[in-house]
């Protein structure tokens, strides 16, 4: 509906790649055996309950010189995203290993790329759901594969 509405000629992303980004923890050819070990040691302490997520607005995150991402994002303070975002940060930074300061969170998952930039806009329907797990993605950049290195559920 939206491709439509903006013109956008990009087919969407496929569902299996959907996804919300909290922390990236480098880019590498092959996924280092010591980074998984590290990165799920932090995971395996994360105590955070299930939570909602509404992702209620449609814009293009822009990048000058590159397609533009077309996000579905949320904009409200989340508590419980925040700390689970926290929660990892503070265990990647403890474990040294790389992690994003925390501040401001816009909450989104990326739909596809397009050379057009769509402004932003509320959502007809907002996306809701419940949080109730997160993931070790390793992203293969440039061929548009995820690959799920483990998953942990949210316990409190």
């Amino acid at each position: 509906m939206y491709r439509n509405r903006h013109s956008l000629t990009v087919p969407s992303r496929p569902n299996a790649l959907l996804h919300v980004t909290l922390n990236g923890i480098g880019a590498y050819r092959r996924l280092p055996d010591d980074i998984v070990f590290s990165a799920e040691q932090v995971a395996a302490t994360v105590r955070v309950q299930p939570f909602e997520i509404v992702l209620d607005e449609a814009m293009s995150f822009t990048h000058p010189g590159q397609p533009q991402a077309f996000v579905i994002c949320g904009r409200q303070e989340n508590e419980g995203l925040l700390d689970l975002r926290n929660q990892i940060q503070e265990g990647l930074y403890e474990a040294g290993l790389p992690y994003n300061v925390g501040g401001h969170l816009t909450p989104h998952m990326t739909m596809l790329y397009d050379r057009k930039t769509v402004l932003p806009e509320k959502l007809d329907r907002p996306v809701r759901w419940m949080v109730q797990e997160f993931l070790l993605i390793h992203s293969i950049y440039g061929k548009g594969e995820h690959r799920v290195v483990n998953r942990w559920p949210l316990i409190g």
